[in-house]
C-alpha cells in the first residue's frame, strides 16, 4: 500500500515494553532511577529519592491489596499536590486497579457527576479534600473507604500512616498483571457542550501517551517545575512521563507566581511546564527582575497556545532560555503533536509536527475529503491510544470514530508544507456570522499582538442580521491606553473583511477561566 498524500505520519520507531502494563513498566523505570532525587516540595523544602518513591509504590499498592482492591475496581485521588500522590497513582496501577484523579476545586454537582461515571470503591483524599466533599462522596454508592493524608483524623476516615500496613522488599515485588485493553485511569471531558464523559485509558494508551508527551533524552536529570494540578491530564501525564525519564520533579503546593518565580531560583530549575496564562502572569510580575532565572532552558507551554509574542516576552526574562515548546493533545488521545523534535525548529503559531505513532489527516468539515496544506478543515487522528470508548450517564455510545477509523476530534487545524500543525479553533466555538463561521482563537491571536492588549477573548453576541456579531472582550497590559475604535481597526487590518470584530471591543480586567486555566468561554458569553 502507498501512504496517502494528503496524511501527515509521526515518527513510527516509538518503542513500547513487550508486556504492554502501565503499572509495570514505570515500576521497572523508577526502581532503575535509585537514590536520585524525584521531588521537591519547594515550599517547605521536603524531599523524596526515586528509591522512596519506589518503596512508597510497593507498601501502597499491597496495603491496597489486603483492603480488597483488585483488577478493575476503581481508586479515587482527590488531594492537592504532596509527596504521596504521584506514589499512589502509580501503586494503584501496580495493584491492577483504574486511577481516577478527582478535581479537589470541583463543586457539589460535577463531583457527584464524575464520581458516579466511574464508580471507585475507595478515595485517597487531602484534609481539605475530605472534609470539603465528604457529603458528596455520600451520594457514590459503593464509595465507604477513605484513606486521608497528613497527621489530623478524620472520622469516618483512616489515616496515610495508619493504611500503610503492609510492606517488602523492592525485590520481591511484582505488579499486578493486566492486559494492555484494560482501564488504567479515567479521565474527564471538559463538559463545555453538556455533561462531562468520562475517558477511560487503556494500559497502552497510557504508555503511548508517555512516548508522545516528552522526548526522554532532553528531560533526563532535569529538574522541572510542573505548575499543572496532577487531576487534570495535562499536569498529570506531563509529570508521569518526567518521572519515566528520571526527571526531578518541583512543585509548589500553593501554585502562585510568587512561588513558582521563588522556586526557579532556589531549585535551579532546568524546564517550566506551564499554561500560557501562567507565563503572561510570570514576564509581568514585577518580581521576576529580582530573581535569578539563569537555570532555566527550556519552557514547555499546552491547554492554549502561546503567542509569538509572549515567547519573546519571556526569552527577555530568562537569560538562557533556548525554547518555548509548544504540546498540543486531547485526554481522548494523548499528545498530538509537539515541536520538541521539529525538524525546523519553533514556527510562532505552529503547536509543532506530529507525534509519535500517528497518522492525521485534516479533513473538509462538509465533504470530510482530506486536505492538502494550509487549507482549514477537521484534524482526524488514527493510533493505538485514543479512547476506545466514553462514560456517559446514559450509556449510549458516541460518534467519534470515522469510517476509516480516525479519532475525530472536533479541532480545526490546518498544516503547511513542512507539516507543522496550526491550531484554529474547536468546531464547537466557532461563532455563524453571517454566512461565514469566525474562529474566536484566530481573532484573540490577532488581538494579542498589538502592544496595549494583556489578553483577549472572542465570544459571538446576539444580533438581529448577522446571527452572531465576533466581540471581544480585552484585558489591557497596566498603563497602556488604547480605543476599542483603534483595536477594530487594527483588527479589520490582519484579517479578511468577513472575520472583523463586527461586535466591537469591551474591556474588561480580568477574563473568566476555569480550573484548568482556559478562557471560560460559557463564562465569557455572559458577559456580553
Amino acid at each position: 500500500m502507498l501512504k496517502n498524500k494528503y496524511h501527515l505520519y509521526g515518527d513510527e520507531l516509538t518503542q513500547l515494553p513487550a508486556h504492554l502494563q502501565y503499572g509495570k513498566h514505570m515500576f521497572q523505570r523508577i526502581k532503575a532511577q535509585k537514590n536520585k532525587l524525584a521531588f521537591i516540595n519547594a515550599e517547605t523544602g521536603e524531599t523524596l529519592s526515586y528509591e522512596e518513591l519506589t518503596q512508597k509504590v510497593v507498601d501502597i499498592a499491597l496495603s491496597l491489596t489486603r483492603l480488597g482492591i483488585k483488577k478493575g475496581d476503581v481508586v479515587g485521588v482527590c488531594s492537592e499536590k504532596n509527596l504521596d500522590f504521584i506514589a499512589t497513582k502509580l501503586a494503584i496501577a501496580c495493584a491492577g486497579a483504574t486511577i481516577c484523579p478527582t478535581d479537589v476545586s470541583s463543586g457539589r454537582a460535577n463531583i457527584i457527576h464524575r464520581l458516579k461515571l466511574a464508580n471507585p470503591k475507595l478515595m485517597f483524599c487531602s484534609a481539605y479534600g475530605y472534609d470539603t466533599h465528604k457529603e458528596s462522596f455520600s451520594e457514590i454508592p459503593g464509595l465507604n473507604q477513605f484513606i486521608v493524608y497528613g497527621d489530623k483524623a478524620r472520622e469516618g476516615a483512616t489515616l496515610f500512616k495508619d493504611f500503610l500496613t503492609e510492606h517488602a522488599a523492592v525485590e520481591d515485588f511484582q505488579p499486578v498483571p493486566v492486559t494492555a485493553e484494560d482501564p488504567v485511569c479515567i479521565l474527564y471531558s471538559s463538559g463545555t457542550t453538556g455533561l462531562p464523559k468520562g475517558i477511560p485509558l487503556t494500559n497502552k494508551s497510557f504508555l503511548m501517551w508517555m512516548e508522545s508527551i516528552i522526548n526522554r533524552n532532553i528531560f533526563n536529570d532535569k529538574k522541572v517545575l510542573t505548575t499543572r494540578e496532577w487531576y487534570y491530564s495535562y499536569g498529570l501525564s506531563f509529570t508521569l512521563s518526567c518521572i519515566a525519564a528520571g526527571s526531578t520533579i518541583v512543585y509548589c503546593p500553593s501554585g502562585d507566581t510568587p512561588s513558582f518565580l521563588d522556586a526557579i531560583q532556589a531549585c535551579k530549575v532546568n524546564v517550566i511546564q506551564l499554561a500560557p496564562a501562567t507565563l503572561t502572569e510570570m514576564v509581568n510580575s514585577p518580581l521576576i527582575d529580582q530573581r535569578d532565572l539563569n537555570s532555566t532552558e527550556l519552557i514547555v507551554s499546552a491547554s492554549t497556545l502561546c503567542h509569538g509574542e509572549l515567547i519573546i516576552a519571556a526569552k527577555s526574562k530568562f537569560p538562557n532560555l533556548h525554547k518555548v515548546c509548544q504540546l498540543y493533545g486531547m485526554s481522548e488521545v494523548g499528545g498530538l503533536a509537539s515541536d520538541q523534535n521539529a525538524p525546523k525548529g519553533i514556527k510562532y503559531g505552529s503547536v509543532g509536527v506530529v507525534g509519535p505513532g500517528l497518522e492525521v489527516k485534516v479533513v473538509d468539515l462538509e465533504t470530510r475529503v482530506p486536505l492538502g496544506p494550509k487549507q482549514r478543515g477537521e484534524l482526524c487522528v488514527k493510533n493505538i491510544a485514543y479512547t476506545p470508548k466514553y462514560l456517559t450517564v446514559t450509556g449510549s455510545p458516541t460518534n467519534h470514530i470515522d469510517d476509516d477509523g480516525f479519532f475525530i476530534t472536533g479541532d480545526i487545524v490546518y498544516y503547511d508544507e513542512d507539516g507543522y500543525i496550526f491550531w484554529v479553533d474547536r468546531i464547537k466555538e466557532l461563532i455563524k456570522f453571517d454566512s461565514y463561521q469566525v474562529a474566536p482563537a484566530e481573532l484573540e491571536a490577532v488581538l494579542q499582538q498589538h502592544p496595549a492588549v494583556r489578553e483577549a477573548g472572542v465570544a459571538g453576541a446576539p444580533h438581529p442580521k448577522y446571527g452572531e456579531a465576533p466581540t471581544a472582550l480585552v484585558v489591557l497590559k497596566q498603563g497602556a491606553t488604547v480605543s476599542a475604535e483603534e483595536l477594530v481597526k487594527y483588527v479589520d487590518g490582519q484579517v479578511s473583511h468577513r472575520m472583523r470584530l463586527a461586535g466591537g471591543v469591551r474591556f474588561v480586567k480580568q477574563l473568566p477561566r476555569n480550573s484548568a486555566d482556559k478562557l471560560d468561554r460559557k463564562a465569557l458569553k455572559l458577559l456580553l
